[in-house]
């Protein structure tokens, strides 16, 4: 594969029948990886949008200089999108499925009342995420989620998180404050030790919102795609 190419690697057919795009930009054969991922939960457009935006920096040379390999998942749930729920099409609570030492059944969030999470590691969403995870061995990941505004971490990632913090002026929280069992965080960054990010967009209630978000976020995009963070 050439360097400094956006090409889709992988393609998977949801339950419904949507595509789920892996796409991969490789800066150089021995660089390591950083994945950027968006949309867990499909009544969330906000990580959709911003990685979808970065993919058109980085189709048009313009999002500067690159040290990490990407791996870039835009929408992980394109039936929830679809559906505009926060569950896939199984009703299942994607980002508690995992198979985690605190995995449970059900989860419970203040915000969104309670879903499903299925068993652990039931959905192909779910597979698909710990085999890329094992096959890249990445050495960040970074997760968009949106509505809470602020930037949570998980694993040796708390330098990173800060500085994404200071450049987006979002609140930098160790956790959001309530249990996140069976997290997509909790096995990759807890139980991986990975450095993993969670960036927690504002909502967005319009074309106008997304595009203010982006302008938010991508000097922390950038900086961290370039490792000055």
């Amino acid at each position: 594969m050439l360097p400094n190419v956006l090409n889709k690697v992988k393609s998977l057919n949801s339950p419904r029948g949507h595509e789920i795009a892996v796409w991969e930009y490789l800066a150089g054969e021995e660089n390591a990886w950083l994945f950027l991922l968006g949309r867990f939960h499909g009544d969330e457009p906000e990580g959709e949008y911003l990685i979808r935006r970065l993919m058109e920096e980085l189709r048009a040379g313009t999002a500067g200089e690159i040290l990490y390999n990407l791996l870039l998942v835009p929408c992980l749930n394109p039936d929830g999108k679809e559906l505009n729920t926060r569950e896939n099409a199984n009703k299942i609570d994607l980002n508690r499925n995992y198979p985690t030492a605190n995995f449970s059944p059900e989860s419970v969030n203040p915000h969104s009342g309670k879903a499903s999470a299925g068993k652990p590691g039931s959905e192909i969403e779910t597979q698909l995420m710990m085999a890329l995870t094992a096959l890249y061995e990445p050495a960040r990941i970074l997760s968009i989620h949106s509505d809470l505004h602020l930037v949570d971490y998980d694993g040796p990632a708390h330098d990173w998180a800060a500085e994404i913090a200071k450049l987006t002026g979002y609140k930098l929280v160790e956790n959001v404050g309530y249990p996140c069992t069976g997290s997509f965080g909790t096995w990759a960054g807890v139980e991986r030790q990975i450095p993993l990010v969670t960036l927690e967009t504002p909502g967005a209630r319009s074309d106008e919102d997304l595009a203010r978000i982006w302008e938010e976020v991508r000097p922390a995009l950038l900086a961290t795609l370039s490792g000055k963070i």
